[in-house]
Protein backbone atom coordinates (compact mmCIF):
# COMPACT_ATOMS: atom_id res chain seq x y z
CA UNK A 1 0.00 0.00 0.00
CA UNK A 2 1.29 3.40 -0.85
CA UNK A 3 2.48 5.26 2.41
CA UNK A 4 0.41 8.65 1.54
CA UNK A 5 -2.95 6.46 1.36
CA UNK A 6 -5.34 6.76 4.21
CA UNK A 7 -6.12 2.86 5.38
CA UNK A 8 -9.41 4.45 6.25
CA UNK A 9 -10.35 5.30 2.89
CA UNK A 10 -11.94 3.13 0.13
CA UNK A 11 -11.43 5.32 -2.57
CA UNK A 12 -9.19 8.16 -3.15
CA UNK A 13 -9.42 10.68 -6.02
CA UNK A 14 -6.65 13.35 -6.48
CA UNK A 15 -7.07 16.01 -8.99
CA UNK A 16 -8.85 13.34 -11.80
CA UNK A 17 -9.18 14.31 -15.46
CA UNK A 18 -10.72 12.04 -18.02
CA UNK A 19 -12.09 11.52 -21.63
CA UNK A 20 -11.89 10.24 -24.39
CA UNK A 21 -9.43 11.30 -27.11
CA UNK A 22 -7.41 12.97 -25.56
CA UNK A 23 -10.32 15.74 -24.49
CA UNK A 24 -11.24 15.83 -21.09
CA UNK A 25 -15.12 15.25 -20.27
CA UNK A 26 -14.48 16.04 -15.84
CA UNK A 27 -11.19 17.49 -14.63
CA UNK A 28 -10.10 18.33 -11.15
CA UNK A 29 -12.06 15.91 -9.37
CA UNK A 30 -10.89 15.12 -6.09
CA UNK A 31 -12.99 13.03 -4.15
CA UNK A 32 -12.74 10.65 -1.03
CA UNK A 33 -14.75 7.43 0.70
CA UNK A 34 -14.18 5.70 3.53
CA UNK A 35 -15.61 3.06 5.41
CA UNK A 36 -19.19 3.19 6.18
CA UNK A 37 -19.97 5.84 3.35
CA UNK A 38 -22.83 5.97 0.95
CA UNK A 39 -22.07 8.61 -1.76
CA UNK A 40 -25.03 9.90 -4.25
CA UNK A 41 -23.70 11.00 -7.48
CA UNK A 42 -25.48 13.58 -9.47
CA UNK A 43 -25.79 15.35 -12.60
CA UNK A 44 -27.94 15.86 -15.46
CA UNK A 45 -27.54 14.05 -18.96
CA UNK A 46 -23.47 14.75 -20.28
CA UNK A 47 -22.55 15.93 -16.63
CA UNK A 48 -19.30 13.27 -16.95
CA UNK A 49 -20.77 11.11 -14.37
CA UNK A 50 -20.54 8.03 -16.06
CA UNK A 51 -17.37 9.16 -17.69
CA UNK A 52 -16.09 9.56 -13.78
CA UNK A 53 -17.07 6.16 -13.18
CA UNK A 54 -15.32 4.83 -16.03
CA UNK A 55 -12.42 6.05 -15.17
CA UNK A 56 -12.88 5.23 -11.51
CA UNK A 57 -13.30 1.54 -12.23
CA UNK A 58 -10.22 1.79 -14.63
CA UNK A 59 -12.95 1.18 -17.81
CA UNK A 60 -10.91 4.25 -19.13
CA UNK A 61 -7.67 5.55 -18.34
CA UNK A 62 -7.20 9.05 -16.51
CA UNK A 63 -5.43 11.84 -19.20
CA UNK A 64 -4.28 12.99 -15.61
CA UNK A 65 -4.58 12.78 -11.73
CA UNK A 66 -4.98 9.70 -9.39
CA UNK A 67 -7.23 6.73 -8.57
CA UNK A 68 -6.94 4.38 -5.32
CA UNK A 69 -9.21 1.65 -4.43
CA UNK A 70 -9.03 -0.02 -1.45
CA UNK A 71 -5.25 1.38 -0.92
CA UNK A 72 -4.41 0.10 -4.53
CA UNK A 73 -3.45 2.69 -6.93
CA UNK A 74 -5.20 1.70 -10.31
CA UNK A 75 -2.70 2.50 -13.12
CA UNK A 76 0.65 0.96 -10.95
CA UNK A 77 -1.64 -1.74 -9.36
CA UNK A 78 -4.46 -2.65 -11.60
CA UNK A 79 -5.43 -6.04 -10.42
CA UNK A 80 -5.40 -5.15 -6.92
CA UNK A 81 -7.56 -2.04 -7.59
CA UNK A 82 -10.30 -3.82 -9.81
CA UNK A 83 -10.69 -6.55 -7.44
CA UNK A 84 -11.40 -3.65 -4.71
CA UNK A 85 -14.85 -2.81 -6.18
CA UNK A 86 -18.22 -4.45 -7.17
CA UNK A 87 -20.03 -2.73 -10.59
CA UNK A 88 -23.51 -3.07 -11.67
CA UNK A 89 -22.65 -2.59 -15.45
CA UNK A 90 -25.40 -0.70 -17.67
CA UNK A 91 -28.41 -3.56 -18.20
CA UNK A 92 -27.81 -3.13 -21.94
CA UNK A 93 -24.63 -4.00 -21.53
CA UNK A 94 -24.95 -7.19 -20.29
CA UNK A 95 -24.64 -10.39 -22.37
CA UNK A 96 -28.11 -11.30 -24.03
CA UNK A 97 -27.24 -15.10 -24.48
CA UNK A 98 -26.37 -15.74 -21.50
CA UNK A 99 -28.83 -16.87 -18.64
CA UNK A 100 -28.36 -15.11 -15.71
CA UNK A 101 -27.44 -18.35 -13.64
CA UNK A 102 -23.97 -18.46 -16.04
CA UNK A 103 -24.04 -14.43 -16.11
CA UNK A 104 -23.34 -14.82 -12.21
CA UNK A 105 -21.16 -17.92 -12.49
CA UNK A 106 -18.81 -15.91 -14.99
CA UNK A 107 -18.72 -12.73 -12.73
CA UNK A 108 -17.97 -15.43 -9.39
CA UNK A 109 -15.09 -16.88 -11.98
CA UNK A 110 -13.50 -13.80 -12.59
CA UNK A 111 -13.59 -12.49 -9.21
CA UNK A 112 -12.79 -15.58 -7.89
CA UNK A 113 -15.52 -16.09 -5.37
CA UNK A 114 -18.72 -18.56 -5.00
CA UNK A 115 -21.20 -17.44 -7.61
CA UNK A 116 -23.60 -17.12 -4.40
CA UNK A 117 -21.31 -15.52 -2.20
CA UNK A 118 -23.40 -12.36 -1.31
CA UNK A 119 -23.79 -10.24 1.86
CA UNK A 120 -26.27 -11.79 4.12
CA UNK A 121 -29.18 -13.97 2.15
CA UNK A 122 -29.69 -14.85 -0.80
CA UNK A 123 -29.62 -12.26 -3.03
CA UNK A 124 -31.62 -13.88 -6.27
CA UNK A 125 -34.67 -14.40 -3.82
CA UNK A 126 -34.59 -10.77 -1.98
CA UNK A 127 -35.23 -9.60 -5.39
CA UNK A 128 -37.34 -11.52 -7.00
CA UNK A 129 -34.86 -13.35 -9.14
CA UNK A 130 -35.03 -16.50 -8.96
CA UNK A 131 -37.94 -17.33 -11.25
CA UNK A 132 -35.99 -15.85 -14.63
CA UNK A 133 -32.55 -16.92 -13.22
CA UNK A 134 -32.34 -20.39 -15.96
CA UNK A 135 -34.02 -17.70 -18.79
CA UNK A 136 -31.35 -15.75 -21.02
CA UNK A 137 -30.96 -12.29 -20.45
CA UNK A 138 -32.85 -11.23 -23.85
CA UNK A 139 -35.74 -12.09 -22.56
CA UNK A 140 -34.86 -10.36 -19.07
CA UNK A 141 -36.94 -6.76 -18.69
CA UNK A 142 -34.74 -3.81 -18.15
CA UNK A 143 -36.17 -4.10 -14.68
CA UNK A 144 -34.71 -7.94 -14.23
CA UNK A 145 -31.72 -6.56 -16.03
CA UNK A 146 -30.68 -3.99 -13.46
CA UNK A 147 -31.56 -6.54 -10.39
CA UNK A 148 -29.05 -9.62 -12.35
CA UNK A 149 -26.37 -6.62 -12.71
CA UNK A 150 -26.81 -5.23 -8.89
CA UNK A 151 -26.85 -9.57 -7.89
CA UNK A 152 -23.64 -9.79 -10.04
CA UNK A 153 -21.62 -6.59 -8.49
CA UNK A 154 -22.44 -7.70 -5.09
CA UNK A 155 -20.57 -10.89 -5.61
CA UNK A 156 -17.57 -11.49 -3.20
CA UNK A 157 -19.22 -8.28 -1.45
CA UNK A 158 -16.58 -5.98 -2.64
CA UNK A 159 -15.44 -3.45 -0.12
CA UNK A 160 -16.64 -0.62 -2.75
CA UNK A 161 -19.87 -1.07 -4.22
CA UNK A 162 -20.86 1.14 -7.36
CA UNK A 163 -24.33 1.77 -8.98
CA UNK A 164 -24.89 3.28 -12.02
CA UNK A 165 -28.71 4.64 -12.54
CA UNK A 166 -29.14 0.76 -11.45
CA UNK A 167 -32.22 1.96 -8.97
CA UNK A 168 -34.12 3.91 -11.77
CA UNK A 169 -35.64 0.66 -13.20
CA UNK A 170 -35.88 -1.43 -10.33
CA UNK A 171 -40.10 -1.95 -9.09
CA UNK A 172 -40.59 -0.44 -5.76
CA UNK A 173 -40.27 -3.82 -3.65
CA UNK A 174 -36.77 -4.58 -5.39
CA UNK A 175 -35.56 -1.28 -4.62
CA UNK A 176 -36.52 -1.17 -1.06
CA UNK A 177 -34.54 -4.51 -0.83
CA UNK A 178 -31.40 -2.88 -2.62
CA UNK A 179 -31.33 -0.28 0.08
CA UNK A 180 -31.57 -2.40 2.67
CA UNK A 181 -28.37 -4.36 1.29
CA UNK A 182 -26.51 -1.23 0.54
CA UNK A 183 -27.85 0.14 4.01
CA UNK A 184 -26.53 -2.88 5.85
CA UNK A 185 -22.90 -3.15 3.80
CA UNK A 186 -22.54 0.10 5.37
CA UNK A 187 -23.53 0.01 8.39
CA UNK A 188 -20.43 -2.87 9.03
CA UNK A 189 -17.89 -0.58 8.60
CA UNK A 190 -15.73 -2.16 6.08
CA UNK A 191 -17.67 -0.82 2.69
CA UNK A 192 -18.39 1.88 0.96
CA UNK A 193 -21.10 2.97 -1.90
CA UNK A 194 -21.63 5.16 -4.85
CA UNK A 195 -25.29 5.36 -6.43
CA UNK A 196 -25.11 7.53 -8.92
CA UNK A 197 -28.84 7.86 -9.57
CA UNK A 198 -31.35 10.64 -11.43
CA UNK A 199 -33.44 9.90 -8.37
CA UNK A 200 -32.51 13.19 -6.60
CA UNK A 201 -35.61 12.99 -3.60
CA UNK A 202 -33.55 9.42 -3.12
CA UNK A 203 -30.64 11.09 -1.94
CA UNK A 204 -31.27 12.12 1.47
CA UNK A 205 -32.86 9.31 2.82
CA UNK A 206 -30.09 6.55 1.87
CA UNK A 207 -26.88 8.78 1.35
CA UNK A 208 -24.74 10.23 3.93
CA UNK A 209 -22.79 12.27 1.10
CA UNK A 210 -23.85 13.54 -2.36
CA UNK A 211 -21.86 15.36 -4.72
CA UNK A 212 -23.21 17.42 -7.98
CA UNK A 213 -21.17 17.23 -11.65
CA UNK A 214 -22.21 19.81 -13.89
CA UNK A 215 -20.12 20.37 -17.08
CA UNK A 216 -17.58 17.91 -15.86
CA UNK A 217 -16.93 19.13 -12.55
CA UNK A 218 -17.90 19.38 -9.16
CA UNK A 219 -20.43 21.95 -8.50
CA UNK A 220 -21.77 21.22 -4.85
CA UNK A 221 -20.92 18.81 -2.28
CA UNK A 222 -23.22 17.71 0.54
CA UNK A 223 -22.23 16.20 4.04
CA UNK A 224 -24.35 14.00 6.63
CA UNK A 225 -25.66 16.87 8.27
CA UNK A 226 -26.58 18.93 5.55
CA UNK A 227 -28.29 15.75 4.05
CA UNK A 228 -30.05 15.21 7.28
CA UNK A 229 -31.56 18.77 7.43
CA UNK A 230 -32.44 18.75 3.56
CA UNK A 231 -34.42 15.81 4.41
CA UNK A 232 -36.99 16.79 6.69
CA UNK A 233 -38.31 18.90 4.43
CA UNK A 234 -40.53 17.63 1.58
CA UNK A 235 -38.65 18.91 -1.44
CA UNK A 236 -35.79 20.73 0.14
CA UNK A 237 -33.10 18.85 -1.38
CA UNK A 238 -34.55 19.00 -4.93
CA UNK A 239 -34.67 22.25 -4.57
CA UNK A 240 -30.92 22.78 -3.57
CA UNK A 241 -29.61 20.66 -6.59
CA UNK A 242 -31.84 22.75 -8.73
CA UNK A 243 -30.45 26.18 -7.44
CA UNK A 244 -26.76 24.39 -7.88
CA UNK A 245 -27.76 23.33 -11.51
CA UNK A 246 -28.84 26.87 -12.50
CA UNK A 247 -26.48 28.83 -10.61
CA UNK A 248 -23.92 26.46 -12.43
CA UNK A 249 -25.38 27.75 -15.54
CA UNK A 250 -25.58 31.35 -15.43
CA UNK A 251 -21.90 31.07 -14.85
CA UNK A 252 -21.35 28.66 -17.81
Amino acid sequence: MDSSIDPAEILAVRGLSAGYAGRAVVSGIDLSLDRGDILGLLGANGSGKSTLLRAITGQIRPLGGTVAIDGADLVRAPERAKSGFGLAVDPFDLPAALSGRQYLQLVASIRGCAEDDWPGVDVTDRLGLNRWIERPIAEYSLGTRAKIAIAAALLGTPPLLILDESLNGLDPLAAFEVKRIILALASNGRHAVIISTHVVEAVPGLCNRAILLADGRMARAWHARQLAEAGQMPGAFEAEVMQALAVQAADG
